[in-house]
């Protein structure tokens, strides 16, 4: 009945037939012994012999139980390694999306300087042109106040030999021509007071108005021109 106690608690341990089996060896072996018989003990002697035998056999072949938390920590590396694969897989989707919101932030700012770039050319082409413009404009004016002031010199070239030529040979009193000259009191034809830039050919005075007069006598000489400001 002791080695009964003994196997008992070893039956998680060795297994449960082998403990089984020499549980009933041992059983057999006291049983027999209450007899008293020669027999009777050889065959307990035998049987308490056995026991101790199919227990030792039962260790040596039943293989090594697992712990019982081998399980639950498998689980919890199981666990582990798929909530770190799924932080590596949210971390990785996390730094695409910040490349993505970086790259159009980017394609934004290539655009904007781009526009930038395309609208001061426009600006500064249409600059270029209006000076253009400006620049055709004043070498217009200037080529049309030339050829006015040519002009302008060429008529008072032609005033001042015709009256060059009036003085020179005064027009007889019958062939006078009474809007660009006068009889005066020689009746002589005398061309009249003329504006010019510079002292025409025959002028004697310059009247105050800035005119010119070709008379040939000091009295009435520009006297419908504010008078004489100096005698040529």
């Amino acid at each position: 009945m002791l080695l009964a106690v003994v196997l008992l608690p070893l039956a998680p341990a060795v297994g449960t037939l082998p403990a089984l089996a020499a549980l009933v060896c041992a059983a057999v072996g006291a049983w027999r012994s209450r007899g008293g018989h020669a027999v009777n003990r050889g065959r307990a002697v035998t049987a308490l012999i056995g026991a101790p035998v199919v227990l030792v056999a039962a260790v040596a072949l039943t293989p090594p139980v697992a712990p019982v938390t081998a399980e639950p920590a498998a689980a919890e590396r199981a666990d582990a390694r798929a909530a770190e694969t799924a932080a590596r897989e949210r971390a990785a989707e996390e730094r695409a999306a910040t490349e993505r919101a970086e790259q159009e932030r980017l394609a934004q700012e290539l655009a904007a300087e781009r526009r930038a770039a395309e609208q001061t050319r426009a600006e500064q082409a249409e600059r270029e042109r209006l000076a253009e413009e400006r620049a055709e404009q004043e070498r217009a004016d200037r080529e049309r106040a030339e050829q006015e002031r040519a002009d302008g010199e060429r008529a008072d070239r032609e005033r001042a030999q015709q009256q060059r030529a009036a003085a020179a040979d005064p027009a007889p009193a019958s062939v006078c021509n009474s809007s660009t000259h006068y009889v005066n009191a020689d009746g002589n034809c005398i061309p009249r007071p003329t504006e010019a830039a510079s002292p025409p050919a025959g002028a004697t005075a310059q009247c105050k108005n800035g005119s010119y007069s070709f008379s040939q006598n000091r009295s009435g000489t520009c006297s419908r021109n504010g008078g004489v400001a100096r005698w040529l």
